[in-house]
């Protein structure tokens, strides 16, 4: 009946559903819409779709608690060869760069005119000696007889004078001689320290003024100190471990692909900057590959502590929602909003304090289609590194 009146009510107010082909068309459009009423039915059944997502499990490890910094490194020594005495440069011994050990020559001066000045010294010397010698017996001879008062005392005492006045002289003649070999040897410009030359800043055939020229600078890159600062506030906390542990440092070139060299803090300095709030700090470094250069900007990690099987994910994973910071966990093929705590970050790791267990499956990537509760179904599940390097504490 109810179709007949749907007919009669077509036929009496639209005189074009008398045409076969629009009667067709119309059942077409019927039959469409009823079937796609049945399908979103359907869908509403069956509830929303499953989301795709990356997830990884939850780890431990052991966590290295440590400041971050930007230092520069320098030479544990450096030193700057100058002259000692005035002359022409003969000979230099060495390239530039070149790897010294200390004593090794490097220089060789003129020597003409301090080896003419070392042997009239030597003469004067020997003059002098015969001359404290022949004084001597004078005041032996006069002692004798003064003692069986032969001679006057004043005649005695002139010879005690006459003797000790050239017993001196030849003393301070000997001292020149010294001084003269002393230049000598001086000629002879050798390395101080164990360490790299860098260039020579005076070719040969210059002439050199005694401690004014610099001829070269020498530097010790192993060891190798680097500095860096650290903000005021954290100096509490690295006195605290540095007081009874020797602070593991780990340096690391920014520009170079190459794992980070390990060293041990030395110094705290004695005050706080107060135009930065930072204060400075060194470590040493035994650099035996020379993987660190003087001048270089290389990152550092201070460690103050550890600990023990701190549970680590993938920052990404980690949400800010309005009540704090959560993550997504699958269970039963579901993703449970989860709130944790964070602590400290490592790259491209976070540490969980609270809220998170090891072995616990988060969600990564994917997380801007769910909602609590979403159905998912993993696409893939990545596996964790084996990174150590200690982050920001």
């Amino acid at each position: 009946m109810a179709h007949l009146r749907a007919l009669t009510f077509l036929n009496k107010f639209f005189p074009c559903f008398h045409n076969p082909s629009f009667r067709i068309f119309f059942l077409i459009i019927a039959i469409s819409c009823s079937l796609s009423a049945c399908t979103e039915s359907q869908k509403t059944d069956q509830g929303p779709p499953s989301v795709p997502v990356t997830t990884v499990k939850a780890e431990t490890k052991d966590t290295p608690v440590s400041l971050k910094a930007v230092g520069n490194v320098k030479a544990s020594n450096s030193v700057t060869v100058k002259s000692r005495v005035d002359g022409h440069i003969l000979r230099i011994h060495f390239l530039d760069g070149d790897t010294l050990k200390a004593g090794q020559l490097l220089y060789t001066i003129d020597p003409e005119t301090y080896i003419y000045t070392q042997k009239g010294a030597q003469a004067n010397v020997a003059g002098d000696r015969a001359s404290a010698e022949l004084a001597r017996k004078d005041y032996i001879r006069y002692k004798e007889l003064f003692e069986k008062n032969v001679v006057s005392k004043d005649e005695y005492e002139q010879k005690l004078t006459a003797y000790e006045t050239a017993r001196k002289t030849m003393e301070a003649d000997a001292a020149q001689e010294d001084i003269a070999k002393r230049n000598v040897h001086f000629t002879q410009i050798t390395s101080p320290i164990d360490g790299i030359a860098g260039s020579t800043l005076l070719d040969e055939g210059n002439l050199v003024a005694a401690d004014k020229d610099e001829l070269v600078i020498i530097k010790t890159v192993t060891p190798a100190d680097v500095q860096f600062s650290i903000p005021g506030h954290d100096l509490n906390l690295v006195r605290s471990h540095f007081v009874d542990d020797e602070l593991p440092t780990f340096a690391k070139p920014a520009s170079m692909e190459m794992e980070p060299v390990e060293g041990i803090l030395t110094f705290v300095d004695n005050w706080v900057n107060p135009d930065t709030g930072m204060i400075s700090l060194k470590a040493r470094f035994a650099n035996e590959e020379a993987k660190l250069w003087p001048g270089q900007f290389v990152t550092i990690s201070l460690v103050l502590d550890t600990l023990k099987d701190a549970v680590q994910i993938p920052a990404q994973a980690v949400q800010r929602g309005p009540k704090g910071k959560y993550v997504y966990i699958v269970k039963d093929n579901k993703a449970i909003m989860n709130p944790v705590t964070i602590g400290m970050r490592i790259n491209d790791k976070v540490v969980v304090n609270k809220g998170l267990a090891a072995g616990e499956t988060v969600i990564i990537e994917g997380m801007l289609r769910l909602f609590p509760n979403a159905p998912v179904t993993i696409s893939e599940e990545k596996g964790t590194d084996n990174s150590t390097e200690g982050g920001n504490s």
